[in-house]
Order: C-alpha cells, then sequence, then structure tokens
C-alpha cells in the first residue's frame, strides 16, 4: 500500500575488505528490496577507523579502514546499530571515529551510551509523517563498559523498562534491536525468548535479533513481530561452516500493525557479494526457517533443544575455568563428572556465586583488573 513504511533490517556487518578489493556493487543481486525500503537499518559490528590499537579481550578482534565506508552507502544503509561485542575493538577513538564518519555520509548511529556528542543512546527519526523510534541493546562483553564512559549500550531489564516508557509516548512505532543469543546456535535460548516477549510487553511494536552468526526462526507475539535472528548480512571471514555464510533480510511493512517479510540470502561465500537465495536451496531453507519457528513456539521443544545444545557445550566451557587444572581437563574429557573432581562443597558455592545477582556483581568486580576494558 502506498501509506506503508518499510524498513527493511539486515544482520551482522563487518566491512572488512581491504583497499581495492571490493566488487563493484556487492550488493547488486538486492537492490530492489533497498530501493522500495524507507530505511534501511543494519548492526554495524566493527569500528571504521584508522586506529590500530586494538583492546585486550578474547576472541576476534575487528575494525574497517575508512573507506569501506561506501560499502554501507551502496547497501543503502540509513541506520547504524552499533550496540554489539565489536564496537569498541579499537577502544573510544575507534567507537566516535565511527560515528563521525557515519555522520559525515548521512547515516544515523544509536546504540552508543555516554556519547561525546551528547545524543541519547536512542533514534527517533520521521517516515512519511510517522515517528519512528529505534532502540539498540547488546549483551554485556566487552563493548559494554563502566557507568560514565562511552560504551555499547549493554542490556539491562530495569533501563529497558525506562526506555521504551519515555519514548513509547513520543513515537508511533517503536523498534527494539537486541543483540544477542548463543554464536551458532539457530535458536534462542529460553532467556532470550522471555526477554523479547518481555520488550514486546513493555511496548516495542516488533523486536529483532542477530549476533549468533547464524538465522534463526520468529514469533508474532500478540501481534508483534519477534525475528531471533537475522544471522549475517556482509562478514567477509575464511574458514567458517556453511551457516556462516546464510542470512536473513526483514521487511518491516508498518501500516496499521506490522508485517514482516523474510529473505533468505547467500553472502561472502565464493565472492564478496549478497544475493538472494532462489529455487531448490529457498524452499529448504523456508522450510528449516518454519522448524525452528515451531520450537520457538513450543517451550517444551525450546528447553529440549536447548539442554542438549548446553550438553554438548559443557565441557568446553567448564575448561575455559583458570581453576581448572591440566589433570582435571583430562578427567573431565574422559567423562568423569566434575562433582567427582572437585569438592561438591566448592562447587555449590560456586554455582551460587553466578546464579545469584549480587554475588555476580561482586565477582565480576573481583575479576577485573585495570586494562582489560
Amino acid at each position: 500500500m502506498k501509506d506503508t513504511i518499510k524498513i527493511l533490517c539486515s544482520g551482522d556487518f563487518a566491512p572488512l575488505l581491504n583497499s581495492g578489493s571490493q566488487n563493484i556493487d556487492p550488493f547488486q543481486d538486492i537492490q530492489k528490496l533497498i530501493s522500495n525500503a524507507n530505511a534501511h537499518i543494519t548492526n554495524l559490528e566493527c569500528p571504521i577507523t584508522t586506529l590500530n590499537q586494538p583492546i585486550a579481550k578474547t576472541g576476534l578482534v575487528l575494525k574497517a579502514i575508512p573507506e569501506n565506508i561506501t560499502l554501507l552507502k551502496e547497501a543503502g544503509v540509513s541506520i547504524a546499530c552499533m550496540a554489539n561485542n565489536h564496537i569498541f575493538d579499537n577502544g573510544e577513538t575507534g567507537i566516535t571515529d565511527t560515528m563521525k564518519i557515519c555522520n559525515e555520509h548521512g547515516i544515523n548511529t544509536l546504540g552508543i551510551v555516554n556519547r561525546t556528542d551528547n545524543k541519547p543512546h536512542w533514534l527517533i527519526t520521521e517516515i512519511k509523517g510517522k515517528k519512528i523510534g529505534f532502540l539498540n541493546y547488546c549483551e554485556h562483553e566487552f563493548s559494554v563498559r563502566e557507568p560514565g564512559l562511552i560504551g555499547a549500550c549493554g542490556y539491562n531489564s530495569i533501563d529497558a523498562f525506562y526506555d521504551i516508557s519515555k519514548l513509547k509516548s513520543s513515537v508511533d512505532v517503536l523498534v527494539v534491536i537486541y543483540h544477542g543469543g548463543n554464536e551458532y546456535y539457530a535458536l534462542p535460548n529460553p532467556e532470550l525468548k522471555k526477554t523479547f516477549h518481555y520488550l514486546a510487553d513493555l511496548g516495542a511494536d516488533a523486536v529483532i535479533g542477530h549476533h549468533t552468526h547464524v538465522y534463526s526462526g520468529y514469533e508474532i507475539y500478540n501481534d508483534k513481530p519477534l525475528v531471533y535472528s537475522l544471522g549475517n548480512f556482509f562478514f567477509p571471514l575464511e574458514n567458517e561452516p556453511e551457516s556462516w555464510h546464510l542470512g536473513l533480510l526483514c521487511m518491516l511493512n508498518i501500516s496499521d500493525k506490522i508485517q514482516i517479510d523474510l529473505y533468505p540470502i547467500l553472502q561472502c561465500e565464493e565472492k564478496m557479494k549478497v544475493s538472494l537465495v532462489h529455487g531448490e536451496k529457498l524452499a529448504q531453507l523456508k522450510e528449516n526457517i518454519d522448524q525452528l519457528s515451531r520450537k520457538i513456539g513450543n517451550d517444551d521443544l525450546l528447553w529440549k533443544s536447548w539442554s542438549e545444545y548446553s550438553e554438548k557445550m559443557r565441557l568446553g566451557y567448564l575448561k575455559q575455568f583458570p581453576c581448572l587444572t591440566l589433570p582435571i581437563r583430562i578427567l573431565l574429557k574422559l567423562g568423569l563428572p566434575l562433582s567427582y573432581i572437585m569438592p561438591k562443597k566448592r562447587l555449590r558455592l560456586f554455582t551460587n556465586l553466578l546464579n545469584c545477582q549480587a554475588h555476580l556483581e561482586i565477582l565480576k568486580k573481583a575479576l577485573k583488573e585495570k586494562g582489560i576494558q
């Protein structure tokens, strides 16, 4: 319809190509979608800066060169989400450089707290006479910093309550973008599903997720679309599984209510481009999305899948604890229960420290050393 507002949502966008290595038009195959949208909001998964001073962290450290802002422009990006686990990879300067270059190229940014330009961490834009509000949160990793410091907007249920309460009366439509979940796991964990429902109950009209690097399913909850992960949009990394290269574009069609169209894409596989999926592959992906969505809609199936995934990941997580020596790790790998190896009293104590939010806050503070963030 003529008055329908169309907002294109895409997943993780990391413009990591070296200067001069870009295709002429990596987004040629999706130009019709881009042109039909009134706005394109993506997750900018890395800072754009000349600085080369990576912070101390675990995992990949990412950054893009300033010339690659052209990739965002070619993709028709008008809004860049910055609340994610990589935006602080080159520190405060990396964040401020990114906001500056986006602003110079007409791209709005959100998801950063304590901004140097004193703007709020949310965004309100007017499209076809309607005010559309955007909030962007991420889970707490290295980009989320101490109160008062510039950094990513980490999710907190109390802050979300006040943010949504404040914005809801000022906008016609409110969209929440959430960067979280378990990487390479194609379903939300049960707590993430509760979080998406909570955000919708507070007043969000749609909730869109990414971070897992794989696509997931969706729900229509009280007439509100909840899309749990879009996967990657443009993320050229080598030696990743096939699932890395498959993602979703989500078109929010806003009229009296919000409806969604999902478009499976293939990104950065053989060539540095984004293509729509067609034919038999498209039918397979749509069936898989439907299967994932059915599991999301059934709490028992979702919990069963989460339990199986947690069990598969258990040993890998336990091995991260510094108190587990090499002999203990070997015994764990051989299949001995942790309760046979370490005193049950100590395990109960440690479990309580992790479960209790008050204890966990002290534990995190105790573990944090100067220079970690």
